[in-house]
Order: structure tokens, then C-alpha cells, then sequence
């Protein structure tokens, strides 16, 4: 009885900082002594499956590719029984059945908005305000991923700014150190040529093409890497040929070892163009003290600040001259990647996250009379 219940729509199978932070916040969680759920959308691979039970996590999962009503009617039948004190969502629509299941389990209900959201058109608008008028109840409290995000969640879904906080996604730094690159160098063959690095989906919204399209303008023998599964893959390699630089373009797919194809970077870029609502990987590049090229993208610029060149969204010649300079100009490039370093670890560190998470939970663990949960 009582206890915490993560349900998240996330097919955990790579070891990437959104993991990392489940990981910190499960041994947190155990060492208080919390009892914790965490629902997957499948099993998770070994990371982080096994270090999650180790720190005494019950793992479940649903299908969520079922119609919601019959993925509400699964969680309730496993929340009415179990009676957590608060239900956390992450990637789930805050108007889902789930939620109201979540509710009417008696939980306290959280939403960690990790998107960002739009008004829509008038029409579209209008509907939203009168939807969040009748199911805003719900919820107790939305968490944004980022101060941009917040917003948007204050404008789109009418949350009053009292029931939304910021909590900001982290990074372990100590990931990154002493990670060595040669490896990645001599299995891309690439000599002494730099190397841009972009981790992203392959889809539309994370901006490939642009950067695909900038690279010819790149000087220097530039090759370039793009780390991530997704539908633009064939298309993509299709553009690669027509412009000349198939030779120059390596798709790499999932990896396990991000660390390393990181260290092996010159440039990282987070070419999006839609509006990010932050920007993991963007994180782990400056983390891994690299220079960084983003968007005018949603959260990134606020997240970069000064320790990264920020361009347009859709713009191949901007992302090139970001690309080329940097290339060009090493004591810059130094520069900025010490900069981003220093940021991530002000700002971003894995233990200000889970400080943060904690007194989130805090306060909706407390009202029930004990503070901590026996695990």
C-alpha cells in the first residue's frame, strides 16, 4: 500500500540519460525507503532493467498500443488493488483515460510534460480551454521539462501557474569522462577528418535533412554521424547520394555507446525544427564538453545560453557557417565546449534533478500522514 507508481510510455532499451535519470531517482527512492512501480511500455533492456531492480523497483509494462480505454482498464485493475499514493505520468496525454484512472484510484496524480504544446488555431483553442475546464481536476500537479515548456502548458492547457513547476532534465557528467574516441574514429575510417555528431530520431521534426543538406558547404572533409533509429532512414540515404556525400554520411543507428561516439566528436548539432521542448542530446554534447551547433528550437537556446551557436530552424547555409566556423577555429571551439561543460554541470547535474523530484514527491506523500512509504 501507498508508494510511488511511475507509468511511462517509453520502450526503455538503450543506455541514455532519460535512463540514467530513472536509475538516480530509483536508488533515491530506495535508499528512503519509497516503495516504487515503474511501467514501461515494454521490459526494459538489461540497462536499466536490472540496476532498477536492484534498487528495489517493481517493473511491469503495458501495451500501449491498444485502444487507451483498454490500457485505463489494465491499470486500474493493478491500481485499485495496489492504492499508490501518487501516480507519476511521463509521455502520456494529460486528458488520457489512464489519468482519470489514476484519479479515481484515490492517488495523487502528476504529469511530467515532456513535450511542448500549441494553442492551435481559434477553433482548436476554444476546444482546449473547454476540455482543461472539465478534466484539469485530474491532475494535481503538471512538471514541464523545461521553463519554455512550462509555458506552454500554462497557454495551451490553461494550468494555473500554481500547478506547474519546473523540473529539468540532468546529466550524468562522470559518463563522459576519460571516454576515449579513437575507437569510433578507426571504425568510421575517418583519419584525421572531423566529425559532426548529431543523436536524434530520424524523423522529420529533428531537422536531418537540413543538416544533410548542409554538410556539402562544410569544408574540410567534414564526415558527419547520425546516431538514432527512424522512418527518414531510406529516404535519407537516397538524399545522401544525390548530393555527393554518401561517402561522408554514416547512419549509425541505436548505439550503446553514445559516450564514445561523443568523444570522437568536432561538432555536435541539434539541427530540430519544431519546437523542442528540450533537448537530451544536446545535453550530452556539452556534457561532453564539445561545441555545440542548436536551433532557434523551443527550450534549446535557453538551455545552450551563450555556450553554443544557436541558427534558424530550416536553414542549411546558417547550420554550415555554424559548422564550418567552429571547425576552423579551434580555440572557439575549446571555448565553447568548456563552457558547455561548466553549464551542464551548474545547471543539469544528476543530483540537483533528484533533489528536485524528491520535494516534488514530498509534498504529495506527505498529506497522507507518514512522509515515507514503507518499501
Amino acid at each position: 500500500m501507498g508508494g510511488i507508481w511511475l507509468v511511462l510510455h517509453l520502450d526503455a532499451k538503450k543506455r541514455g540519460t532519460m535512463e540514467q535519470q530513472l536509475v538516480a531517482l530509483a536508488r533515491r527512492l530506495g535508499q528512503e525507503r519509497i516503495a516504487t512501480t515503474m511501467v514501461f511500455a515494454r521490459p526494459p533492456a538489461p540497462f536499466p532493467g536490472d540496476a532498477l531492480g536492484e534498487a528495489g523497483v517493481t517493473l511491469r509494462h503495458l501495451d500501449f498500443a491498444r485502444p487507451p480505454y483498454r490500457v485505463a482498464r489494465e491499470l486500474w485493475s493493478w491500481l485499485r488493488v495496489e492504492r499508490p499514493r501518487v501516480v507519476h505520468f511521463h509521455f502520456i496525454d494529460p486528458y488520457s483515460p489512464m489519468v482519470a484512472a489514476a484519479r479515481l484510484s484515490g492517488a495523487r496524480v502528476l504529469i511530467h510534460d515532456h513535450f511542448s504544446l500549441s494553442r492551435g488555431n481559434r477553433l482548436r483553442a476554444g476546444y482546449k480551454r473547454a476540455r482543461s475546464s472539465l478534466l484539469n481536476r485530474l491532475f494535481d500537479e503538471r512538471l514541464a521539462v523545461s521553463p519554455f515548456v512550462a509555458r506552454t502548458v500554462r497557454e495551451a492547457h490553461h494550468v494555473p501557474a500554481a500547478r506547474v513547476s519546473v523540473v529539468e532534465n540532468a546529466v550524468d557528467l562522470s559518463r563522459f569522462e576519460g571516454v576515449d574516441g579513437r575507437r569510433i574514429r578507426e571504425e568510421l575510417r575517418l583519419g584525421d577528418a572531423p566529425l559532426v555528431v548529431c543523436v536524434a530520431r530520424l524523423d522529420d521534426e529533428k531537422g536531418g535533412e537540413w543538416l544533410l543538406r548542409a554538410l556539402p558547404q562544410v569544408g574540410r572533409d567534414a564526415h558527419l554521424a547520425l546516431v538514432g533509429e527512424g522512418p527518414r532512414l531510406a529516404p535519407w540515404r537516397a538524399l545522401c547520394e544525390t548530393l555527393g556525400i554518401a561517402s561522408r554520411v554514416h547512419f549509425l543507428g541505436l548505439r550503446q555507446d553514445v559516450e564514445e561516439i561523443l568523444a570522437a566528436a568536432s561538432v555536435v548539432v541539434a539541427p530540430s525544427v519544431y519546437q523542442e521542448a528540450f533537448g537530451l542530446a544536446l545535453l550530452e554534447g556539452m556534457a561532453a564538453a564539445k561545441p555545440v551547433v542548436v536551433t532557434d528550437s523551443g527550450a534549446m537556446p535557453e538551455i545552450v545560453k551563450g555556450a553554443g551557436l544557436v541558427v534558424p530552424k530550416r536553414d542549411a547555409p546558417a547550420l554550415a557557417e555554424a559548422i564550418d566556423g567552429l571547425l576552423r577555429n579551434d580555440v572557439l571551439a575549446r571555448k565553447l565546449g568548456e563552457a558547455g561543460r561548466l553549464r551542464a554541470r551548474t545547471f543539469y547535474g544528476m543530483d540537483r534533478y533528484v533533489e528536485q523530484m524528491m520535494s516534488v514527491y514530498r509534498r504529495h506523500l506527505l498529506p497522507a500522514g507518514g512522509g515515507r512509504q514503507a518499501a
